[in-house]
């Protein structure tokens, strides 16, 4: 047992054919994440003066009404700060860390005796407030890796990943935090504001993939960070170049080759102005990579696994792609011994922000969530007076959402399909999460990819208020993130694309 969600794995089952839609693009509701019904609101606390009840004589007469709205108004606003506090206390900073597995005591139930035995991991940001009084976003917080070590008992395991940026913010012999990086999402309190570069911290804090014998802890931004699994105490080995090492090391690509990246595969649809932004990304990638210390290659947190050819996929883009109207994505395809067995690259003419992506067997799916430059945003930013993805917004200038289908063996498969040309989803879909893919053919031999994904819509997501964090007050409000009346479908829920 791995510490892969299952949205990570392949499918071996495809749904009923009969269960399909027969459009070529349908967006079907799967299921509300945030019910109508779990949406707290105000209402006034003053009841109206009611009206006599009158009998068929026209005289007033005496009704016992059991429901008190009184109490109907305090248990919602009982729930309320329920919530309120059961979400402060998903982000409590952890100061402590194990030195030897400790056994979990079982408070009901039992473990069921043919429950799997194995190891679950678990990472996430686990420090939020330093020494210092300086608060962080829950995506800027360090990664604290736990396991779960399942056989008849459970022994728990817990420690921070020692990235660079945490042996720097971190006292080892006193436990002292000191926050130095503010992160993307995070402004410190009594930091240098003007001339500020360091901004980028990997924080290992998103997600755990066991692969090829290796435990690696990735952050949406950087190179994935190895953990010593042998001895039990998860002690952090240092950085894994998972997509450069291959440049360097012959031993590490496949002896059978791979498969470079084809002219064909780099060509682009329309006039993207590419002389110019080819200047824009030769003078914006020396100052991102030289001054503000980001890898060129920016690693997506969100790997799949493809079971049947036993492979780890994986994909990057460039640092520049987040300020320029242009992205290029590469992917990437590992055997279980990490040897590169093919290598493709995509560019594409808009300015999209990918945080997770599906695939079939012969495609890469990405959904294009459109973003452009805030220039008020980017130069409050750049001078430490509001965090840098303030740099950044939505953009809902087009009514449409791209969906890029992309050959992932396009020596092999051949389609008369141009990927360089979207499918437009006939709305404003903000992707957060893809589910699995699947491929199925028509009875005329024609291909149909349905994807299951977490959708929000433009109007809700912001990046101001992710997690609901409020960055000048240093706190969690889960408020933030309500929807208005009457926009309720706004919010996050899944849809199944076709």
């Amino acid at each position: 047992m791995e510490a892969i969600n299952a949205l990570h794995f392949f499918p071996t089952s495809k749904p009923n054919r009969s269960s399909l839609p027969t459009s070529k693009l349908h967006l079907k509701p799967a299921q509300n994440l945030l019910r109508q019904s779990n949406i707290h609101r105000v209402v006034s606390a003053t009841s109206p003066e009611p009206s006599p009840i009158l009998d068929q004589n026209h005289r007033p007469i005496n009704v016992t009404i059991n429901s008190n709205p009184c109490n109907e108004l305090q248990e919602d606003i009982q729930e309320s700060v329920t919530a309120y506090w059961d979400y402060q206390f998903l982000f409590v900073s952890q100061r402590a860390e194990t030195d030897e597995p400790v056994k979990l005591q079982v408070v009901e139930g039992e473990v069921p005796s043919d429950f799997p035995s194995g190891t679950y991991y678990l990472t996430g940001p686990g420090i939020f407030s330093d020494d210092h009084g300086s608060t962080v976003h829950p995506l800027d917080g360090h990664g604290y890796l736990r396991a779960f070590k399942i056989d008849c008992d459970v022994q728990y395991s817990a420690k921070y990943i020692k990235t660079d940026a945490q042996k720097e913010e971190c006292n080892s012999e006193t436990g002292e935090w000191k926050f130095t990086h503010r992160g993307p999402f995070s402004v410190l309190r009594g930091g240098k504001k003007f001339g500020n570069t360091k901004v980028m911290k990997n924080v290992a804090n998103t997600s755990v993939l066991k692969w090829g014998g290796k435990l690696l802890c990735l952050w949406e931004g950087g190179d994935p960070y190895e953990i010593d699994i042998e001895n039990g105490h998860l002690d952090t080995v240092g950085i894994f170049d998972l997509i450069n090492r291959h440049h360097l090391r012959p031993e590490n690509i496949a002896s059978d080759g791979v498969n470079q990246i084809s002219e064909d595969a780099k060509e682009v649809s329309g006039d993207d102005g590419g002389g110019f932004w080819d200047f824009a990304a030769g003078v914006v990638k020396p100052i991102l990579h030289g001054i503000f210390k980001m890898p060129p290659k920016r690693l997506l947190s969100h790997y799949k696994i493809d079971p049947t050819l036993d492979m780890l996929l994986t994909v990057s883009c460039n640092a520049e792609d987040m300020l320029i109207p242009r992205s290029s994505f590469t992917f990437y395809e590992f055997n279980s011994n990490f040897k590169l067995l093919q290598k493709q690259e995509f560019d594409i003419p808009e300015h999209m922000m990918i945080h997770d992506w599906a695939f079939t067997e012969t495609h890469y799916v990405l959904f294009g969530n459109r973003i452009k430059l805030d220039v008020p945003g980017s130069m409050l930013a750049v001078c430490g007076l509001s965090p840098m993805i303030s740099a950044l917004s939505v953009n809902p200038n087009k009514p449409t959402s791209p969906i890029y289908v992309l050959p992932r063996f396009p020596d092999k498969v051949k389609s008369n399909r141009d990927w360089k040309i979207p499918v437009e989803a006939p709305s404003h879909m903000w992707v957060l999460h893809a589910g699995n893919a699947f491929e199925l053919t028509d009875q005329r031999g024609n291909l149909e990819i349905q994807i299951h994904a977490a959708i929000c819509s433009y109007k809700w997501f912001n990046f101001h208020k992710m997690f609901g964090y409020d960055w000048k007050t240093g706190k969690l409000d889960p408020s933030f993130m309500n929807a208005r009346d009457g926009q309720e479908n706004t919010l996050p829920h899944l849809v199944k694309v076709s």
